[in-house]
């Protein structure tokens, strides 16, 4: 499973992919540009999970299939009652422990044990003061109409696991910099550390060999999160890349982040973060295909991957594997050799050169630079500069030697005469609230854990450059979604000031 090579890749009911002649790094001749849209905090069976009747062969889940059991042995079983909001008031813990305990836990007996039993997800949120049962809730298929088309008209990775048992921001980094420098936590100046190593990741790389790559960030308001410290020219704002999209001007390498925050102008967090609103997610997803779709040239020469960057504490039921390998950097927890991955997440691969299916090749984050590596610089083994990445298995294994796809999906009907889209996100999130406030959509609705993380690393990055501008700022008094973002406007204005003013 971990070996690369085409035959580590098994595409239900289409068996091998036809051989597609590499050029001269080894990559895919018809690929041009590679486009990562990189959603948060959600595992596989939450949103894929129940798709297992309408996708042949995919390793997806059943209601009332799966249990787990909290500490007061309540018996909560999977149900097919995932909400768009409002379940995840109280964020379910993915620190390092609270994940190795997800995987390895079982009631009554202790974490070590070396057989992942999926079992700890309800107990650990039970013990963050979460509801349990809405651990075990996922998505039916016509909730998340964007995902469901996608996966039923192209490919997905049902063996797609998170680099790290752990947060957002070593997960985040496997698949920048193809390591987390040794790191499994999130911490306060997780930005600093990475950016006084002067390494630029795969972006640097991509720079050093003619070749292009830029990240696309959703609005200053918003903020890109663990990059800020790359220089601007790094940098686009999202509507630049609908704007490339169109004049087929993407770079060589493109990595498209969502809005994190309720943005001012009405624009919903799209990230899927708990508790942001799931559907306005599902949107984005489709926006990002639509702009690609902007112009048959870029179509036709893109490889477009939809990945979450870890579980963010939900139940999936597949056990994450070992690695017979570990990477370049020491980790700091003994017993933790990054030879074991993170729980697993979805993972849609989209493109003119897959046909709808399931590929069960093993993949985690470290496959994204390798993947950019191979299409661009050359095999990874050779030009990947850590371990997790040299090894990792690429995502050229999945294409096949075919004439372009033009079709489309076919997406949920439109709206009814007279009814945007954003007025059926309102309507079927008021449907399901208790609260039925318009407001709660506002910024002013409280910050969750990561933009509060996202906001510390941020002000550090600003103290070492500009500290008498940081120093207007106590990011312990920054609370709720309208201070993150005006927080974030003032600091991405100043540190990426070449995008301040643009008509974006």
């Amino acid at each position: 499973m971990v070996a690369r090579g085409a035959a580590a890749a098994t595409v239900a009911g289409l068996g091998q992919p036809h051989a597609v002649r590499s050029d001269e790094n080894g990559g895919d001749p018809r690929i041009k540009h590679i486009v990562v849209l990189m959603m948060e905090n959600r595992s596989f069976d939450h949103m894929l999970g129940l798709l297992m009747n309408e996708i042949p062969d995919l390793r997806g889940v059943h209601p009332g299939e799966w249990t787990n059991v909290d500490d007061k042995g309540n018996v909560h079983s999977l149900t097919a009652d995932a909400a768009y909001q409002g379940q995840f008031r109280v964020d379910p813990p993915h620190d390092f422990w609270s994940v190795h305990h997800q995987i390895y836990g079982r009631p009554g007996q202790p974490t070590l044990q070396r057989q992942p039993a999926m079992q700890g997800f309800a107990a650990t949120y039970e013990r963050a003061g979460g509801n349990p049962a809405h651990i075990m809730r996922c998505f039916t298929p016509e909730r998340v109409p964007t995902i469901r088309a996608l996966a039923r008209n192209y490919l997905v990775c049902d063996n797609w696991f998170a680099s790290v048992p752990g947060p957002t921001n070593p997960n985040r980094a496997f698949a920048h910099f193809g390591t987390s420098f040794g790191r499994v936590d999130n911490g306060p100046v997780w930005l600093t550390t990475v950016a006084r190593r002067h390494d630029k990741g795969i972006y640097g790389r991509l720079r050093d060999r003619g070749r292009s790559a830029k990240i696309y960030y959703y609005s200053l308001e918003s903020g890109t999160i663990g990059m800020t410290f790359l220089g601007s020219s790094y940098f686009g704002l999202y509507r630049d890349f609908e704007k490339d999209c169109r004049k087929n001007a993407l770079p060589d390498y493109a990595f498209v982040e969502p809005p994190y925050v309720d943005q001012d102008d009405g624009t919903l967090a799209a990230d899927h973060h708990p508790d942001n609103f799931v559907l306005a997610g599902d949107q984005f997803i489709r926006n990002v295909y639509e702009a690609i779709r902007s112009s048959d040239e870029v179509w036709r020469s893109t490889l477009l991957l939809i990945v979450w960057d870890e579980h963010g504490g939900i139940f999936d039921h597949v056990s994450p594997p070992t690695l017979p390998y570990g990477d370049s950097f020491r980790s700091p927890l003994a017993g933790f050799n990054f030879d074991r991955l993170g729980v697993r997440v979805g993972a849609i691969v989209v493109s003119p050169y897959v046909t709808p299916g399931v590929s069960h090749a093993l993949f985690e984050h470290a496959s994204i630079p390798a993947t950019v590596t191979q299409q661009f610089i050359g095999p990874p083994d050779a030009h990947a500069p850590h371990r997790r990445e040299q090894r990792a298995p690429t995502l050229q294994q999945l294409l096949i030697d075919m004439a372009p796809r033009m079709e489309r999906p076919d997406f949920s009907p439109p709206p009814r005469r007279g009814e945007s889209w954003d007025d059926r996100v309102i309507l079927a999130s008021l449907s399901e609230s208790r609260t039925p406030e318009r407001a709660k959509f506002g910024p002013t609705r409280p910050a969750s854990s990561l933009q509060i993380q996202h906001v510390r690393d941020v002000h550090q990055l600003l103290a070492s450059r500009m500290p008498k501008l940081a120093s207007a700022f106590d990011p312990g008094r920054i609370t709720t979604q309208r201070e993150v973002g005006q927080f974030m406007r003032t600091a991405l204005a100043a540190l990426h000031s070449e995008l301040e003013g643009r008509d974006s």
